[in-house]
């Protein structure tokens, strides 16, 4: 679970969203690494703004998307739940938090998915405010959830995500919750 070292621009959050985390979202092809097999390992790195506790025995993911952070799978193969836990340096750029899930959410529909909001709410995690949506996706026949928080801190825009198929995300949304709640920014 190696963070990645690129560098885009802010405005390029609502395109790099979109593509990043819809594309993995459909459970595409994974290249893949094993981890061990259960509880929590954390993580933190030299570059990563934060230290996360994330479920042992889920495998990282690297999409070559150009965000940096961690993303994981809980499986090698398809179907999976898929956490990402990214980072976008805000260069001094003041964001709101609503526009960017409305951003968000409109470049998904172009992309030809449905989707429908089904909860939001305020919520602070290891001291910085946010704003987390679940959705129901659709596309191609595939029905998903989907979980984001967005975050605004002082250097970064953060976009932690859970997304899975709608039967198994309640057990996943657990084991994203505590990961949330373990967050620790530096």
């Amino acid at each position: 679970m190696n963070p990645h070292h690129t560098n885009p621009s802010p405005r390029n959050v609502r395109r790099l969203l979109t593509a990043s985390l819809l594309a993995p979202a459909l459970l595409a092809p994974l290249a893949l690494a094993a981890t061990a097999p259960t509880g929590t390992v954390r993580v933190a790195a030299p570059g990563l703004p934060f230290a996360v506790n994330l479920p042992r025995g889920w495998v990282g993911v690297d999409f070559k998307d150009g965000l940096k952070g961690v993303s994981i799978a809980s499986q090698a193969k398809a179907p999976a739940a898929l956490m990402r836990f990214t980072f976008i340096p805000k260069q001094g750029k003041t964001l709101v938090l609503k526009n960017e899930f409305l951003g968000f959410e409109q470049a998904v529909k172009q992309g030809g998915t449905t989707i429908r909001l089904v909860s939001e709410k305020s919520v602070r995690y290891g001291g910085v405010n946010g704003l987390s949506h679940v959705y129901d996706l659709a596309q191609q026949g595939k029905k998903l959830r989907m979980q984001i928080w967005f975050g605004s801190g002082v250097k970064n825009f953060y976009n932690f995500q859970l997304t899975d198929q709608a039967a198994t995300y309640s057990k996943n949304a657990t084991l994203f919750g505590a990961a949330l709640k373990s967050v620790k920014f530096d």
